[in-house]
């Protein structure tokens, strides 16, 4: 939950408010303001009310539970939970309509054993019925927390992944930091590489938990992938699943074969939305995929940023080098660069993008290089590693060195002509 630290400070500075809540669906008790709300189910009774549309697939049971009427005071993200209470806590909340309400959440544990249910598009004096109580036997002093979540980063657009929103989807990932990624409830991210044989992967997301919670699951697609089908307590290899900010996991391939593995970030705060950093170390890519992805691009003409990708081998003798990039505008005109260094600058030469590369930049501008996306969006180029441009004349690539390519295009924006850049590449060669 997002809550200033203004707010906060005065939350705990505040005796919350009594607000013992009623017994049954039919006499809630009336909340009309944000803040912390103290309740006891010692004395409550179990009322078996599950709303006329089910949270929990039928099967919620809230121990000795209590019911709150709540007309939102604000318009934005309704955030609800029991964060301070003594017992496990369950949490559901419903529409209006008192009994006859449909359930819009659902939260058993997202903050240790304390619940949290997030409601986006709320408009002030909006109803909600909710329901609040213990898990199994659990009963006895508790808070019922309310505020606004703040700023709503499902406005935010999407991150350069998607739509990589199943395991089918997967965007192939090599090591890297990748940053500002974006993960909704309603749409996880996944990714996908190669592990070799004997090799550890270790991979990190960083975030601030006030905002969501965020898990990490590594899968192995050949015997079980995703949340959303396997559930939380599938058959994952590793996971990272605490209430708290950041999560990190290490896996190594004990197999006499390379495993290709799929990680998903889940986002587990119900309705949530978050902004998360990836670290991913100690992968070889998905088959055939060589380089990591840095830098970030700026959405094009099409609302998204194109995305550079490389295929073949990061041998020099092999001589075996493909950069693709997708997400461009259709019929878009541009040309690969490359650089021996990295660099991040904003608007290069007035563009919409960030320039990713560094001093002594080559322009892959000679005979079937310069290229258009055609219908698809996408362009690609096959690199001679003996004569990558330089402003001098070509170079060979030697082993060792660690190039970086990035794609200047063409586009326009409400008419008026301009140009962007997609992210980098940065490859190391051997």
């Amino acid at each position: 939950m997002k809550k200033s630290s203004l707010a906060l400070a005065a939350i705990a500075l505040t005796v919350p408010a009594l607000a013992q809540g009623g017994d049954t669906c039919d006499v809630p008790t009336p909340l009309s303001t944000e803040g912390s709300f103290a309740f006891d189910t010692s004395t409550a009774t179990t009322s078996g009310f599950n709303g006329m549309q089910a949270c929990d697939g039928g099967s919620l049971t809230i121990n000795q539970d209590l019911f709150f009427e709540l007309t939102a005071p604000f318009t934005g993200t309704l955030v609800i939970d029991t964060a301070g209470s003594t017992f496990d806590t369950k949490l559901s909340v419903h529409g209006s309509g008192g009994c006859a309400a449909t359930c819009v959440g659902y939260n058993d544990d997202a903050i240790g054993l304390q619940s949290e249910v997030r409601v986006p598009l709320v408009s002030a004096g909006d109803v909600f019925l909710i329901q609040v109580g213990g898990f199994g036997s659990g009963f006895g002093a508790g808070l019922l927390n309310v505020s606004d979540a703040g700023p709503d980063c499902s406005t935010e657009p999407d991150d350069m992944f998607e739509d990589n929103d199943d395991c089918p989807t997967a965007a192939p990932l090599g090591d890297g930091t990748y940053v500002g990624l974006k993960v909704l409830d309603t749409d996880n991210d996944y990714f996908t590489f190669s592990l070799a044989s004997g090799a550890t992967v270790d991979a990190s997301i960083f975030f601030s938990n006030a905002e969501g919670d965020v898990d990490l699951y590594l899968w192995d697609p050949s015997i079980e992938c995703d949340t959303n089908v396997a559930g939380t307590g599938g058959a994952y290899l590793v996971r990272g699943f605490t209430a708290s900010d950041d999560e990190t996991i290490a896996y190594t391939n004990n197999t006499a074969a390379s495993q290709q593995l799929v990680l998903e970030v889940d986002m587990f705060s119900t309705g949530g939305c978050n902004i998360y950093d990836l670290e991913l170390a100690g992968v070889s890519g998905p088959a055939g995929n060589i380089g990591a992805a840095y830098c970030m691009a700026n959405p094009n003409s099409t609302g998204s940023p194109s995305a550079i990708s490389g295929t073949g081998s990061t041998a020099v003798s092999d001589n075996q080098v493909e950069l693709s990039v997708d997400g461009l505008p259709q019929d878009s005109f541009g040309y690969f660069l490359a650089s021996m260094t990295a660099a991040f600058v904003p608007n290069a030469g007035g563009s919409q993008g960030n320039l990713c590369l560094g001093s002594n930049i080559g322009r892959f501008v000679g005979n079937v290089q310069v290229l258009n996306s055609g219908s698809s969006g996408t362009a690609s180029l096959q690199v001679d590693l003996t004569m990558v441009p330089q402003p001098n004349g070509p170079v060979a690539v030697n082993a060792g060195d660690t190039w970086y390519f990035q794609l200047w295009h063409r586009d326009a924006v409400n008419g008026a002509s301009t140009s962007n850049f997609s992210n980098g590449l940065e490859v190391l060669f051997n």
